[in-house]
């Protein structure tokens, strides 16, 4: 029973510093995903600027005419509810709703990669 005990604080005791190495690894590791969507965003906005490309819209978006207008829709659970309602955005909209999206997966990484206490980030 005692050597149960002792190793469960030994493993608990490694933690904090199997933390900072996962951080460290993080921090010095760029992410595949976030540099391929950062950089299909950047030739998005090219393409759109110059507009020799047609609009493509991201994945779950489905593409609807309605008179002379082309919106693209996605179906999506409110919060509170299970109903799907779906919400149809123009091509101007997409692309701020997209750019938002990046926005907020940066602030998570950001807000991930700061330390959360002294014993992670300041290690003795």
């Amino acid at each position: 029973m005692t050597k149960l005990l002792l190793a469960c604080f030994m493993i608990l005791a490694a933690l904090p510093a199997l933390a900072q190495d996962a951080a460290i690894a993080d921090e010095t590791t760029p992410d595949a995903d976030a540099t391929s969507a950062t950089a299909e965003t950047a030739e998005a906005a090219k393409a759109a600027e110059t507009g020799n490309e047609p609009f493509v819209p991201p994945p779950g978006f489905k593409t609807k005419k309605q008179g002379d207008m082309t919106l693209y829709c996605k179906k999506d659970a409110a919060v509170g509810t299970r109903f799907k309602t779906e919400k149809c955005y123009s091509e101007d909209q997409v692309r701020e709703y997209l750019l938002a999206l990046e926005i907020q997966k940066r602030d998570i990484d950001r807000i991930r990669s700061t330390c959360a206490t002294g014993a992670v980030c300041a290690p003795q």
